[in-house]
């Protein structure tokens, strides 16, 4: 016995595997791409000896463990945000590093106050030294422009913070500082470490079994004999 299909059920069942399929093998492709950051955040961090940042040879991508010295100026600092922490909204702290030939955003870590009330103000001009992670910095395409005019920061745009805050040549890097040669009042620095979630190979395995379950209830309605 012969079963005819139904023309519109089977197109828009197709479509519908297609898609999901699309979408599980892109959160695969999410999956490589995270893995591999992963693996160079571990590579990093295991580094045995924190060694001078090496500015020059940076790369897009790059991570990297290490220190870096120079002049602090807090009065070109920003608080880049707003970014949550244990429920509360508040900002990172950004404050420009300068050194004989270049300068270097560090991020000090998260706070919930303004910029007049941080302790970092009695060390302008003076040296300092920080270590952390090295690593460009990112952003989506939901973030909102910054607006330099009125010291609003939302993305850690380097070129433009540098532009705005008048910063000779910026590194291409951000700094997140785990630790310093002065405690500033215990508060700063407050980075830990850094680790992104890694969840892809569950929402890829979501989207097949969506796909999966698609195609079930087609063979079930359609081409199950009666």
């Amino acid at each position: 016995m012969s079963i005819k299909l139904p023309f519109w059920a089977t197109i828009m069942t197709v479509l519908g595997i297609a898609v999901l399929c699309t979408l599980a093998n892109w959160q695969l492709q999410r999956l490589a791409w995270k893995s591999e950051i992963i693996a160079k955040l571990d590579a990093a961090y295991e580094s045995e000896n924190s060694k001078p940042l090496d500015i020059e040879n940076f790369e897009d991508g790059d991570f990297t463990y290490g220190h870096v010295s120079g002049t602090f100026l807090p009065h070109k600092a920003l608080l880049l945000g707003p970014r949550t922490k244990d429920e509360k909204i508040g900002n990172h702290l950004i404050v420009p590093l300068k050194q004989k030939n270049a300068t270097i955003l560090i991020n000090m870590g998260w706070t919930e106050w303004n910029l007049e009330e941080l302790p970092i103000h009695h060390l302008k001009n003076k040296k300092v030294w920080f270590e952390g992670l090295a690593r460009a910095p990112y952003w989506n395409s939901f973030t909102p422009d910054n607006v330099p005019k009125q010291d609003l920061w939302y993305k850690p745009d380097i070129h433009n913070i540098a532009t705005a805050k008048d910063l000779k040549n910026p590194a291409p890097f951000i700094l997140y500082a785990e630790h310093a040669s002065h405690k500033f009042d215990a508060a700063f620095p407050n980075n830990k470490r850094w680790s992104p979630n890694n969840n892809h190979l569950q929402y890829a395995i979501f989207w097949f079994t969506m796909a999966l379950t698609l195609a079930v209830i087609y063979v079930l309605r359609f081409l199950r004999k009666t």
